[in-house]
């Protein structure tokens, strides 16, 4: 039996790893001490991202940060469905991982 990840391309796992990651270390505590990074880099996105469904996921993004929605967060940073892929290209998680926790991930999608 294939493994759920092996549908994914090599880039969209090179995606979904780190924010697997993410996910693992996301709760309430990780979230608030995130939050000021995620919603400036949502401005950050939100001023070069042009496009659908680009604009409305940063929106839905920002949606799920305003409500503080942790298990949509969880959804979106772990599923392997055509959404939440969609949802990674435009994700405002950048630079919250440890280094060394990325660096493995990279590794670990190939």
């Amino acid at each position: 039996m294939s493994r759920p990840s092996s549908r994914l391309t090599r880039s969209e796992r090179r995606s979904w790893q780190p924010h697997r990651r993410l996910s693992a270390l996301l709760n309430r505590q990780s979230f608030e001490d995130w939050k000021p990074t995620i919603e400036r880099n949502l401005d950050r996105l939100s001023r070069r991202v042009t496009g659908q469904p680009h604009e409305r996921n940063l929106d839905r993004w920002r949606q799920l940060v305003d409500r503080g929605d942790l298990p949509g967060l969880h959804r979106v940073l772990t599923g392997l469905d055509r959404d939440s892929i969609e949802m990674r290209d435009v994700s405002p998680m950048s630079g919250l991982l440890p280094d060394d926790q990325r660096r493995e991930a990279l590794k670990a999608a190939g």
